[in-house]
């Protein structure tokens, strides 16, 4: 199998085959390596973007954490 660029605007695009089963939408991190090769790493996502906080609360008080929801070290580590 040989993949093809073709220029479209100002990038260069390649086509994945379907039977590689890649779904549409998909956001991969691209990288060159040191010997040319081109690799496309799937894109970190944050898991925890969608929870509800609420359901989040009710948990810690049913698991009795307590938690002020404070800043204490690099917690943040999604930005």
């Amino acid at each position: 199998m040989v993949a093809k660029t073709r220029k479209q605007g100002n990038s260069l695009m390649i086509t994945i085959p379907s039977n590689l089963g890649v779904s549409e939408n998909e956001e991969f991190t691209p990288s060159v390596e040191k010997d040319g090769t081109i690799v496309f790493k799937p894109a970190h996502v944050n898991i925890f973007a969608n929870l509800d906080s609420k359901l989040m609360a009710k948990d810690r008080e049913d698991l009795g954490i307590t938690d002020n929801l404070n800043a204490v070290g690099k917690e943040n580590v999604w930005d």
